[in-house]
């Protein structure tokens, strides 16, 4: 049996113990209970360099719009490019377009390791490595004689890549532009870029566009476009056009920050009344952006949708 020794006759010593035990166990008690006020979402952070993360929010997009049906769509969804929607662009331009024209440092290629599917995305991932004599490996997917394209809209979901050095696309070019003669349509035949983006300055992209009658008298009209939110690289962005007869607007969810029409051409002929194929693809280094920054490789261009729709 246990005998209880009643408080009131313990020794002082013996009761303040007692007390400083319970007071001990009772503050214990309350540093242990889960704080349940609500917080506010942690703010999209960029990815570790080197890292895929895929993005768990951004803007989106309808599947339909008052007054235009989907004509074409790629969801990125199995487990394979769909070699129906999509050809590649291959090797460093040569002989014809050394450098894509533009000193780009990249051999693209058509191997999985440089585009894949993910989790419903396309991964175009750049690699620096030893490919084809070139220091670097990506990928340029093209529609050419697959999908070909007059107005409408064009939406694509897309999150861009954070390594310093890196230039992302998604453009059109005229149907009969080829890579072994370039100079005979560009820039006369046009090209639309919907969006371009460069690493080293991750709130800003940019959307252009290209004509001209040669080389000679090429000229583009370009308008930058400042995010006030997460960085291009953070989340998902929608880049569209609405491209209709004589005119095209530039837009980044759903906000117009761009256009251009026949009268903004300085005299040249408007060559985008015609029919275009989409690009995309993840370049390194060129002309435009900052020498690569080896650290921050691979790098990665996801896009999470493209969506082509027409006037009814």
């Amino acid at each position: 049996m246990i005998s209880v020794y009643p408080i009131k006759n313990a020794h002082p010593l013996f009761k303040f113990a007692f007390l400083l035990i319970g007071f001990l166990l009772l503050f214990q008690c309350e540093s242990t209970v889960e704080d349940t006020t609500p917080q506010p979402p942690a703010p999209p952070q960029p990815a570790t360099p080197g890292e895929l993360v895929i993005p768990t929010g951004g803007y989106t997009t309808p599947e339909q719009y008052a007054g235009f049906s989907m004509l074409w769509n790629d969801e990125f969804t199995g487990n394979e490019i769909d070699a129906s929607h999509w050809r590649y662009d291959t090797g460093d331009g040569c002989p014809n377009l050394c450098g894509w024209g533009s000193e780009q440092l990249q051999n693209f290629t058509d191997t999985p390791e440089n585009s894949y599917l993910v989790d419903g995305n396309l991964i175009i991932e750049a690699i620096k490595e030893l490919s084809s004599g070139k220091d670097y490996s990506s990928a340029r997917l093209i529609t050419k004689d697959l999908q070909e394209f007059i107005y409408g809209r064009i939406d694509v979901r897309a999150s861009m890549p954070s390594g310093v050095g890196t230039w992302a696309g998604i453009w059109m070019l005229n149907t009969e532009y080829s890579i072994t003669e370039p100079g005979d349509w560009w820039p006369a035949g046009g090209e639309i870029d919907i969006v371009e983006y460069l690493g080293e300055a991750p709130s800003t992209s940019y959307g252009t566009a290209h004509y001209g009658r040669d080389s000679d008298t090429h000229r583009f009209n370009q308008q930058s476009f400042v995010t006030s939110g997460a960085d291009f690289n953070e989340t998902f962005y929608v880049f569209s056009i609405v491209w209709e007869e004589d005119k095209i607007t530039w837009l980044i969810n759903d906000e117009v920050y761009h256009s251009i029409t026949p009268d903004e051409t300085s005299g040249e002929p408007y060559p985008f009344n015609d029919t275009f194929y989409l690009i995309m693809n993840l370049s390194v280094g060129g002309s435009w952006p900052q020498a690569p920054t080896n650290a921050l490789f691979p790098a990665y261009f996801i896009v999470d949708y493209v969506r082509v729709f027409q006037e009814n």
